[in-house]
């Protein structure tokens, strides 16, 4: 797919399915750091590795991607970090660029400008996650995003088997890689997380198959 501008609107505009909850309608909003939610989303995320690992993460994320319910509650948020024309967070784990790493594994050419790096994925537990990243899955198809990577704990993992897809692990998340700033991730590596990547058109194919996008993207929910 042809690979279009992603910007806060455009992006906005390819999640269009409906999305739904356990029966409640929900909202994604694409956030940068000018916006007046952004700060009240990092919040979220900060209070969440808070919670989880007694983490003390710096949120400087490009986007991010919220999930609203009908009420305005923040129910999940993640970052999103294009890669073209700079360096990533993961590629501190990393001992090539991604994009090699990337080439290598899967055996084609892959470009920085078609890599988006999902970061800070913070859930209250009800589904919502895996709801919010198939509304991204979606986006990101539809913009020609092709390639993603982020940082994955054994509990993320496990969601992304849950929807079906099979991301493949590069690297271990290895703190010593970060020097001082490590002292900042609390028990965050005591749950094993490892640098990942997906194909994004594969990982589109396999939700609408499994169901978790309807018949021409029109809508989906999440009820587990």
């Amino acid at each position: 797919m042809k690979l279009k501008t992603l910007s806060p609107q455009s992006l906005h505009n390819a999640m269009a399915s409906p999305l739904s909850l356990h029966g409640q309608s929900m909202t994604c909003r694409v956030l940068t750091s000018t916006d007046d939610g952004y700060q009240r989303a990092a919040h979220f995320i900060r209070r969440y590795y808070r919670m989880a690992f007694a983490a003390r993460p710096h949120i400087n994320a490009t986007f991010l991607v919220s999930l609203e319910d009908s009420e305005h509650r923040l129910r999940a948020v993640v970052g999103l970090n294009p890669a073209a024309g700079r360096s990533l967070f993961l590629e501190q784990y990393l001992d090539a660029p991604l994009e090699a790493h990337m080439a290598d594994h899967y055996g084609v050419p892959v470009g920085r400008d078609d890599i988006v790096e999902v970061a800070s994925l913070a859930a209250d537990g009800s589904g919502a996650g895996r709801l919010l990243f198939v509304a991204l899955t979606e986006g990101l198809y539809h913009l020609g995003r092709d390639w993603i990577a982020f940082t994955a704990t054994a509990q993320v993992r496990t969601m992304f088997s849950r929807l079906g897809l099979r991301p493949h692990a590069i690297a271990e998340a290895d703190p010593a890689r970060l020097g001082d700033d490590a002292s900042r991730w609390g028990r965050y590596y005591q749950f094993r997380p490892q640098v990942m990547v997906g194909h994004v058109p594969p990982g589109y194919a396999t939700l609408t198959r499994n169901g978790w996008l309807g018949t021409g993207g029109l809508g989906y929910g999440v009820v587990a």
